[in-house]
């Protein structure tokens, strides 16, 4: 994942998209819009009492992402709960409760439904948004 902004984006991101968290494992921002290539930057504010992640995934993958991440056992922890797979985009780490990560990333150039999903163990049949890639 990358943590600092890019030096090739001199002029920043396109983009600034911050999302947090809400009571029930819901993020608080449930869509995401952008456009095909475009460079963005994602504030996570896990501003919840209980460890979360962000992973931006291929189109319908969220099910088997949750899946995969459910099976890393007890590896899970050390892995932040992602799981070494194509069909993850970019993520953040696992963030400790009250804390904040920054990613950058460039926009998939095929548009279409990318969800986000929150992997820590129960979370990912709830814990979902749209990023939608026009």
């Amino acid at each position: 994942r990358i943590t600092s902004m890019p030096t090739s984006w001199s002029s920043g991101p396109d983009q600034t998209v911050d999302i947090g968290t809400l009571p029930g494992l819901k993020y608080d921002v449930a869509e995401i819009r952008v456009k095909a290539g475009e460079k963005v930057r994602l504030n996570f504010n896990n501003n919840d009492d209980m460890l979360h992640n962000l992973l931006i995934v291929k189109p319908g993958k969220a099910d088997a992402i949750g899946q995969l991440a459910m099976e890393l056992g007890l590896q899970g922890q050390e892995k932040g709960y992602v799981p070494a797979s194509a069909d993850v985009l970019y993520h953040t780490g696992l963030l400790q409760p009250e804390s904040i990560e920054i990613i950058y990333f460039e926009a998939p150039s095929t548009p279409g439904k990318y969800e986000y999903v929150c992997t820590y163990p129960g979370h990912s049949q709830l814990m979902r948004g749209v990023l939608i890639v026009e």
